[in-house]
């Protein structure tokens, strides 16, 4: 059992996927931020960062998709490859940040990568506003986690592209089924919207029941 979950950067992502790991007892699958070289020269300078910062995220993405296929068990996941490239990368290139060349040869890469990374049996999308995003991404800066300080200076206009592509994005992705939260109506981290979302979860999941 596969489960994602995918939103937008301050979506509390990483949070869920804690929390479900533990409750299901499974492997949580993190994203590549906590260490990455790249971020922080990336909010600074986007155009000149945009291309490593991405193989970088792809490269890691793919390995992990690799640990997923030869485990056994339950894992939760924090973020899909498919993300990294119709949503980041795709936004990066029609912002003008990547160069034309350097997205064909992400894409290329990509598209040899997907084949050998199972699609999850369910995405979990957490999708909010730009408020409801900004608002969390200050509360993680300031409960002191430095490792994201490079989030206080993420502009509003480019949460908004984040958001539009992911839009876009869910309304044609066909590869598993999709449950979409809205951040803005339901806090995860009250106990009940949580047994409300696992109780939302179990048809998908029949031998959960």
């Amino acid at each position: 059992m596969i489960i994602a979950v995918s939103g937008n950067i301050g979506a509390g992502k990483t949070t869920l996927v804690n929390r479900l790991a533990k409750h299901f007892n499974a492997r949580a699958e993190l994203e590549a931020v906590r260490d990455n070289p790249y971020l922080n020269d990336f909010y600074q300078d986007m155009a000149r960062w945009a291309f490593p910062l991405q193989i970088y995220f792809l490269s890691h993405r793919f390995e992990q998709g690799l640990r997923i296929t030869s485990h056994t068990g339950t894992v939760i996941q924090d973020r899909t490859i498919y993300e990294d490239a119709h949503i980041f990368a795709h936004n990066l290139f029609h912002s003008g940040f990547l160069s034309q060349r350097d997205y064909q040869n992400y894409s290329h890469l990509y598209e040899t990568m997907i084949s050998l990374v199972p699609p999850p049996d369910l995405i979990i999308y957490l999708k909010g506003s730009i408020t409801t995003l900004q608002q969390r991404i200050r509360q993680r800066h300031s409960s002191q986690d430095q490792q994201r300080k490079h989030e206080n200076t993420i502009p509003d206009g480019y949460l908004e592209n984040l958001n539009q592509c992911y839009d876009k994005w869910i309304q044609s992705f066909s590869l598993s089924p999709i449950f979409t939260i809205d951040i803005d109506l339901v806090d995860l981290a009250e106990k009940g919207s949580f047994q409300k979302l696992l109780e939302d979860i179990v048809p998908y999941f029949p031998s959960l029941s």
